[in-house]
């Protein structure tokens, strides 16, 4: 599974919960290798191209949605910013792009100057930056202009936003990397409270942006980020919109620690090292014992949960590693309207409970008008440090629905009751070419199993886990074609108060379902009633 950044033990002592610029990992019920801790730096090498080319495998472009295409209310974009007559230039400062100079000096001191409400704008040009360049002015803009911001040091490489309102436009976003990495300031763009990790960040926007390669492959800048490319943290009426992000080292957009109330947007994501677009809310690590979260459950839940996300009209494609789309732990998501091609490893849109990164639930989703193609049945394009193209795939379903649980959670009602997968809506999605399942729910039902794991002190501990409560989901209206599976896969045993239904779903134009499906539909409100 990835490496996680966790502030508890981070040498700073932030006072954070658990951060992670990657995502939970694959489902327990799989064994598939961890991506490396390190590897050997390759030497420098190509110029950076003009453009982030997209791969090219052959195939033909996945077809339309299966229903309207029109943003919802929920999901509809807001008006760009106009820019204001008077703005401030990094020019001013000292930043001259095209040159050789370190312009992170500069950059920083006309960031610092601006006073809230000011617009910092870059000329045309490459700016060079060695440090994460922090933006601690509330409402304040950076604006690219056709820009290109570089990170020379693939330690400490974020535009790193630290204040309310502060937002960035239009960059095209380039990097040296020599390992996947972990912390919010290894990634590309990072909305984190910095020292102040737990306060709640609000109305932040990163839109426009390009977080691209900027050499071949097998050099330093074949990579666009150490850590995700996008890593939103604790926020609130977040804005990710209309950015492209291409093979950043670990999740190209990962949402975390209790954010809430935002929008991801109209994307697109090409080649990531692990989830293309993530949304996952942790409780603590595997060797917490369900006693100690149950000792202050609600707490953990108002604080770190993540709720009320939509994750619209997105085009996804080719990660090596990971998932599509997923929600490892989280409420009131709406996941629609999105292109999912070419999950090489795993599901294309995954909604679990996970115990290896002890997670919360997953309540309360909407999965409508969503486009999944190529599920499993491709090797990657790309690949980056020892992640190889013939990595063993993991068995899910395009739509893979599950939770697991520790025994000892199982024991105590408070937590075998929350920590589940309910009221789940899977609806009028296209699923083409898979190689198992098309949608596949309650995998890990009625087995125990063993999770080997080390604390943080480097001791090893094992616990067993099950499969934890999976119901109240709905599975209507889906198109199927090319399924190497079943169309509908129920592992578990669905009860009259926890059950799965079925409708209108048909397999290579023949209608599907499964004799385990019945009851009504559960009530779904998702991120919102639209």
């Amino acid at each position: 599974m990835p490496v996680r950044f966790n502030p508890l033990l981070f040498s700073l002592c932030l006072s954070a919960t658990l951060v992670t610029a990657s995502c939970g990992g694959g489902s327990p019920d799989t064994a598939v290798a961890d991506p490396p801790s390190s590897e050997t730096p390759p030497p420098f090498g190509a110029p950076p191209p003009s453009d982030a080319p997209p791969p090219s495998d052959g195939n033909p472009p996945p077809p339309p949605p299966a229903e309207s295409t029109t943003p919802t209310a929920c999901s509809a974009l807001p008006a760009v910013p106009t820019r204001p007559a008077r703005v401030r230039s990094v020019a001013d400062f000292g930043a001259i792009g095209n040159d050789s100079v370190d312009d992170t000096d500069a950059i920083q001191r006309a960031l610092n100057s601006l006073a809230p409400g000011e617009w910092l704008v870059f000329p045309p040009g490459r700016y060079v930056h060695s440090k994460s360049l922090h933006m601690q002015v509330a409402n304040t803009v950076m604006w690219g202009e056709g820009a290109t911001l570089h990170a020379s040091n693939p330690s400490d490489q974020a535009i790193w936003i630290e204040a309310d309102g502060a937002s960035v436009y239009n960059f095209t976003l380039t990097a040296v990397t020599n390992t996947r990495r972990t912390t919010p300031w290894e990634s590309r763009i990072s909305v984190f409270g910095g020292t102040n990790p737990r306060r709640l960040l609000k109305n932040n926007v990163v839109r426009g942006n390009r977080v691209v390669w900027g050499g071949a492959p097998g050099t330093p800048l074949a990579n666009s980020a150490s850590a995700a490319g996008i890593f939103i943290y604790h926020a609130t009426n977040f804005l990710v919109a209309e950015n492209t992000v291409a093979r950043s080292l670990a999740d190209a957009i990962h949402v975390t620690a209790g954010s809430s109330y935002g929008k991801v947007l109209n994307n697109t994501v090409k080649e990531p090292g692990d989830d293309m677009i993530a949304v996952v809310s942790y409780i603590g690590d595997a060797s917490t014992s369900a006693a100690s979260i149950a000792a202050n459950f609600a707490a953990r839940r108002a604080s770190d949960l993540n709720h009320h996300i939509t994750i619209a009209g997105n085009s996804v494609s080719g990660q090596y590693w990971g998932r599509g789309i997923s929600v490892v732990g989280g409420e009131n998501v709406t996941i629609e309207r999105n292109s999912i091609d070419r999950t090489t490893h795993a599901a294309g849109i995954y909604l679990a409970r996970e115990t290896s990164y002890l997670t919360f639930g997953v309540r309360n989703i909407l999965v409508r008008n969503n486009t999944i193609t190529d599920v499993q049945t491709t090797i990657p394009d790309y690949t980056a440090g020892s992640i190889s193209a013939s990595a063993t795939k993991t068995g899910h379903g395009a739509v893979e629905i599950y939770s697991f649980v520790f025994t000892d959670e199982a024991a105590i009602s408070t937590l075998s009751n929350a920590l589940v997968a309910e009221n789940i809506q899977v609806e009028s999605n296209t699923i083409t070419r898979t190689r198992n399942d098309g949608v596949r729910i309650g995998t890990g039902w009625g087995r125990t199993s063993t999770y080997a794991g080390r604390r943080s002190d480097g001791s090893s501990f094992t616990r067993t886990y099950t499969g934890g409560l999976v119901g109240q989901i709905g599975v209507s209206g889906n198109t199927m074609t090319s399924i190497g599976g079943q169309a509908i896969a129920i592992n578990n045993r669905p009860t009259t108060q926890n059950n799965i239904t079925c409708d209108s779903n048909t397999d290579d134009g023949r209608a599907a379902s499964n004799g385990l499906c019945s009851g009504p539909k559960p009530p779904v409100t998702a991120a919102c009633a639209n």
